[in-house]
């Protein structure tokens, strides 16, 4: 019987996901939501999910600055990590997605530059943006 317990949290913890795509939360924020949307699972349980789904590739550990606790988002499936390219605030945790063709651009200039062939990768970078200023 437990494993069809682990399977259903499974099942909710990855629909949840889903649902909350285009969202960065730390573990306890996911935990507050799941809660809140009547989902009982444990703090623990989370943690366990997002440790294993994050070894999976399938969701982006972010931590912006010193202090900072670790954000996660989900992107599906280890070939779509190519598509966190982003800008974080360190004053306010604001993320900006940067745009492909500008991405490109500098994925061609370090393979020139390298002679390696890029086959993934991950781009965050760090500021204030302009309402924190």
């Amino acid at each position: 019987m437990q494993s069809e317990r682990s399977t259903k949290q499974k099942l909710l913890f990855k629909h949840f996901l889903e649902q909350n795509r285009n969202c960065d939360m730390t573990v306890q924020e996911m935990a507050e939501k799941l809660e809140l949307s009547g989902t009982k699972m444990g703090i623990a349980t989370v943690y366990r999910a997002v440790r294993r789904l994050e070894d999976d590739g399938v969701l982006i550990r972010s931590v912006g600055g010193s202090g900072a606790k670790a954000t996660y988002r989900y992107v599906g499936s280890k070939n779509s990590v190519r598509s966190v390219h982003r800008v974080f605030c360190t004053s306010c945790g604001q993320t900006t997605d940067l745009t492909y063709k500008l991405i490109d651009k500098f994925e061609k200039n370090v393979s020139d530059t390298t002679d390696f062939s890029i086959t993934d990768h991950q781009i965050m970078l760090y500021g204030i943006c302009p309402n924190c200023k």
